[in-house]
């Protein structure tokens, strides 16, 4: 049976670590809030005018989101950086290597959603400039499909291996519901993808997905601040005089 980690937890670059984790928790919060208030998507990965018209907030929903996913690149790296029991085995680097690029395109759609779609909208550009909406449309999914399942796969592996393992001594319970809503998260794009437009709703699976995340983040943070303190400690024991 795995031992769940606590202060005991090895990592190659504690600072990197801690940072990662902080970091993480600013993002996963910030994602969750934006997507508390997205609306239900509408058929399919394309924006609809009549969605975005119908939704004052869809700018700053969006550059909520922008802002988390950006912030979540940096944490995701910081982490792979950190190494030490977080990159322990492949799939675990995998992990995280998946989230950080996964995330770097998958950015481009909350982008392209927070500070050009609503714009477009706004000035009628579907009715009078079909053509440059399509387009625009065309580029999120672009970045939609570049992104967001490579993101989940790494999301899927990480919650898998806290899950069984206890990476950063998650309690149980919270591991696991940690694994069926990041399942659950594919829900969407599987349902956009396919024509299976009732699974659409599960967007609302990455709420508590990204706030999982979230407290990952923290855990990673305490953990690496317990071994940063370790260190530090048996720095001055070994600078004292016998």
């Amino acid at each position: 049976m795995t031992t769940p980690p606590t202060t005991q937890a090895t990592f190659r670059d504690p600072s990197a670590a801690q940072a990662g984790g902080y970091v993480l928790l600013v993002a996963g919060v910030l994602v969750a809030l934006g997507l508390i208030f997205h609306p239900v998507p509408a058929g399919g990965f394309a924006e609809r005018p009549s969605v975005l018209t119908t939704t004052p907030w869809w700018g700053p929903i969006h550059v909520a989101i922008a802002a988390g996913f950006v912030l979540c690149v940096l944490g995701c790296l910081l982490l792979l950086v950190a190494g030490g029991r977080l990159t322990e085995t492949w799939p675990a680097a995998f992990a995280w290597g998946a989230m950080t690029v996964g995330m770097i395109f998958f950015t481009g759609v909350a982008l392209i959603n927070g500070w050009v779609m609503h714009y477009l909208t706004a000035r009628g550009a579907p009715a009078t400039v079909p053509l440059l909406f399509d387009a625009f449309n065309q580029l999120l999914i672009g970045f939609g499909w570049l992104g967001n399942p490579l993101f989940l796969a790494g999301l899927t592996v990480l919650a898998a291996r806290e899950a069984s393992g206890r990476t950063v001594g998650m309690p149980a319970v919270i591991a696991w519901a940690g694994l069926l809503v990041v399942v659950l998260s594919w829900g969407r794009g599987i349902g956009s993808a396919t024509g299976l437009y009732f699974l659409e709703p599960l967007i609302f699976a990455n709420v508590p997905a990204f706030l999982w995340l979230a407290y990952y983040g923290w855990r990673v943070a305490q953990l690496a601040r317990g071994a940063r303190d370790g260190i530090r400690t048996d720095r001055m024991d070994g600078a004292r005089p016998g």
